[in-house]
């Protein structure tokens, strides 16, 4: 069994390849080529925290695996992340574990990089500026991903305090080579925008669709909770909805759910998922001035085709650590 610490992962992963990755993963989801339950999440109260289990199968890949989540929230006071995760893979053949990774690269990375895959299939090709709604370790993982689908000329970004947004303009703006400004207001960061991205943990909306140009593309990623919800209903109403996973998405996204429960959008809302429209069995934008929307709330099937590229790379190039258990 090969052993990958984060560092490791980190610098196995070439993005546009894992943007490739997630694409042929998504078709094969939603052509019926890959096997996934949504996730189950167990509360642990009596410890203050919850464990999240996400296997997925990848049939075309042969790629079995799946990624372990725990979430303490006292964590923070002993130097630990509040969420840490852990991916496993195992063999097609015969089930036996051959490598474990770190899984809080993974879980960033591959997330902005199913952002870019929807982002090259949904959005205009001439996007000039995009708004980024939150500053933290999604922002940072979105820039770095959707740079490579389309070329920006400006980028937006805004959280409440506004240190957040200064660190990551200070951190990013001269590696990417592209101007980076810390927005006044999530209007401001919104307005003229023809790609917004919203990486928060808002529980009431925090888009309004009067800010929304037409044409726009939304990324809308942060709220994965039934009781979460960054985008307004009437946002929803205006744009073509697809999604990662329908299932997922019914089970658990709030920005959904609520929106249905107050009769804003119907229980049909969504147009499809993304792996439908990159096969072509659905349509994708249709004209210019259209609102296209994808929700993501992240899925195991993401994380096994990352870890397998990443396992893959480890072997060609004799990175990790081999051990038996």
């Amino acid at each position: 069994m090969l052993l990958l610490s984060e560092k490791q992962v980190q610098s196995l992963i070439d993005l546009d390849e894992l943007i490739a990755a997630l694409e042929q993963a998504h078709i094969q989801y939603s052509t019926g080529k890959a096997v996934m339950p949504v996730r189950l999440v167990v509360p642990l109260p009596q410890i203050q925290g919850r464990i999240t289990s996400m296997p997925g199968f990848l049939n075309e890949d042969k790629a079995l695996g799946m990624k372990v989540v725990t979430y303490f929230q006292e964590n923070p006071k002993r130097g630990l992340p509040a969420i840490l995760a852990t991916i496993m893979l195992c063999s097609a053949e015969t089930g036996k574990m051959i490598a474990a990774m770190d899984g809080s690269y993974i879980t960033a990375i591959r997330t902005a990089c199913a952002s870019a895959v929807a982002t090259k299939a949904l959005a205009n090709r001439e996007t000039a500026v995009l708004g980024i709604l939150g500053a933290g370790v999604q922002a940072r993982a979105h820039i770095q991903a959707l740079s490579h689908v389309r070329r920006f000329t400006k980028i937006k970004i805004y959280s409440p305090s506004g240190s957040s947004a200064a660190s990551i303009k200070n951190d990013l703006q001269s590696e990417i080579g592209i101007a980076i400004e810390v927005a006044a207001s999530a209007e401001d960061a919104v307005t003229h925008s023809d790609i917004v991205v919203t990486v928060t943990t808002a529980k009431e909306p925090i888009v309004n669709q009067e800010w929304l140009k037409p044409g726009a593309h939304i990324n809308a990623v942060g709220s994965h909770r039934p009781d979460q919800r960054e985008i307004d209903g009437a946002t929803l109403a205006r744009a073509k909805i697809v999604v990662d996973s329908r299932d997922a998405i019914m089970a658990e996204c709030g920005d959904i759910l609520l929106a249905i429960k107050e009769k804003q959008i119907s229980p049909d809302a969504i147009h499809a998922e993304i792996g439908e429209v990159l096969a072509g069995t659905k349509s994708g934008r249709i004209d210019a001035d259209e609102i296209t929307l994808y929700k993501s709330v992240g899925i195991a099937i993401q994380d096994v085709a990352t870890a397998n590229l990443v396992y893959r790379k480890a072997l060609e190039r004799g990175v990790g650590t081999n051990a038996e258990i």
